[in-house]
């Protein structure tokens, strides 16, 4: 017979094993476990690894592409400028000419009309009229004229001074300069007749008055005062003219009754002045023309 310690140590020692199986087994599911949590989180570490990786590659070969691309460009840019040199070249030579060159045209034929700018000499049949108010009327009546035949008209501005009106007449340099004013008696009111003014020592002034002339004192009701050079008045824009020029006193406007006929006969007296232009136009030797237009070599500069 077994005694009764023995079997118990007997008892006890399976007991004891499966104790220690048990232990050996947990530690090694343990084990099991870390390692397949390690394996993971080592394809995840290795996941980001190839990620990071690609993203350099990707950033690299991005870089590479702008790297190559920018000679391309530049090659280009080389090549556009190649071929716009020449043009840009050419451009400021031009410009160059262009500033140094007066502007060349050909105003043989055009028509400078020049509008007294007294607007303080009242007209007697009405004191708001004034002879300003009244020549530019006229003067516009005329330009339309001439320009509904094809010619080119140029009229100062009411802003304008005599200076100023000879200085651009002598920049344009028209085949006609003709100055439009009405008169007023020096001894005082009740003149009349027409009269027009011109310079002897302009080529063209006398023909150019002449015809002018000749058709307004046959339209006038009054005895006309004639033909008058510079010598018979100082009119500064007679004498300082360069080119075919006149000053047509149309009548007085000091007196009232001629007064009244300007105002009246506005467009027959237009049509004269037109006729007796053109008739003087057509009648020129332009083959000197072109005309160099050069303002600082014009009379009249009030510098």
């Amino acid at each position: 017979m077994v005694s009764g310690r023995f079997r118990q140590d007997m008892e006890i020692a399976p007991i004891s094993e499966n104790l220690h199986e048990a232990r050996r087994q947990a530690m090694a599911n343990r084990k099991g476990q870390n390692l397949m949590r390690r394996a993971r989180w080592d394809r995840i570490f290795g996941a980001l690894a190839i990620l990071i990786i690609l993203i350099v590659l990707l950033v690299s070969a991005l870089k590479s592409c702008g790297k190559n691309k920018e000679p391309a460009e530049s090659g280009n840019t080389a090549e556009t400028q190649e071929n716009v040199a020449p043009a840009s070249i050419v451009t400021t030579e031009a410009t160059q000419e262009a500033e140094t060159t007066p502007a060349v045209v050909d105003n043989s034929m055009a028509v400078f009309l020049s509008p007294s700018t007294q607007e303080n000499n009242e007209y007697a049949c009405d004191p708001t009229i004034s002879e300003e108010q009244v020549m530019f009327d006229l003067a516009n009546r005329v330009s339309m004229l001439l320009q509904a035949d094809g010619y080119t008209v140029y009229m100062c501005s009411r802003d304008d001074n005599v200076k100023a009106k000879v200085k651009q007449g002598n920049t344009y340099g028209c085949g006609a300069y003709v100055a439009l004013h009405s008169n007023s008696g020096s001894d005082g009111p009740g003149g009349s007749g027409t009269e027009c003014y011109y310079n002897t020592e302009i080529e063209g002034s006398e023909d150019l008055a002449q015809n002018i002339y000749n058709r307004v004192a046959e339209l006038t009701p009054t005895e006309d005062r004639g033909l008058k050079d510079q010598n018979q008045r100082d009119l500064y824009e007679i004498l300082n003219n360069r080119y075919p020029c006149c000053l047509l006193e149309v009548d007085f406007h000091d007196n009232e009754e001629q007064s009244q006929w300007i105002i009246d006969n506005l467009d027959e007296t237009a049509k004269c002045i037109c006729d007796g232009i053109e008739a003087f136009l057509k009648s020129r030797d332009t083959s000197d023309a072109p005309v160099v237009m050069n303002p600082e070599e014009v009379f009249g500069d009030e510098s």
